[in-house]
């Protein structure tokens, strides 16, 4: 399971770098398309929005994986421990039911894109949708991995 975890972890921090660089470029050619010349070219807009989905989406995981996320410590460390014991776990498992209805209508929205195509540069749009899965999923295997530990009365 570590070595899965690991790899994917490698995985996503991969897919972020690379859609970030993407995104970057793709804006770049954007910018130089409206300054430098007659016509800027159509599909970078959607072309960046896309790379943009994608790095959120692997990045998501990553950050809770990282403790990224904003946290209330100040306010949840000045309750009892048993409380922040229960809280904890009372938002965790929030967060996995959250994520995993997220999932499941995410997929349903992959499933949708099939039959729709892109406006300008006419992919699929599950290509697009795809990102917001894979969100999902990361999100949902690192919350499972990071699972809080079993507490003693």
């Amino acid at each position: 399971m570590k070595r899965f975890v690991r790899s994917l972890s490698k995985a996503m921090k991969w897919g972020t770098l690379l859609s970030t660089f993407l995104f970057i470029t793709l804006t770049l050619i954007q910018i130089y398309g409206r300054f430098f010349m007659e016509k800027a070219p159509s599909w970078t807009e959607e072309a960046a929005r896309v790379a943009f989905i994608y790095a959120i989406a692997f990045a998501a995981g990553l950050a809770i994986r990282g403790t990224y996320y904003v946290n209330f410590g100040f306010l949840v460390e000045r309750l009892p421990e048993r409380f922040q014991r229960n809280l904890k776990l009372f938002i965790y498992g929030i967060l996995v039911v959250f994520c995993c209805i997220f999932t499941f209508y995410a997929l349903e929205f992959v499933m949708m894109g099939w039959i729709e195509k892109s406006p300008s540069i006419k992919y699929r749009m599950a290509i697009s949708f795809s990102g917001v899965a894979i969100m999902g999923i990361s999100l949902l295997l690192q919350l499972v991995q990071q699972r809080p530990k079993a507490q003693k009365p």
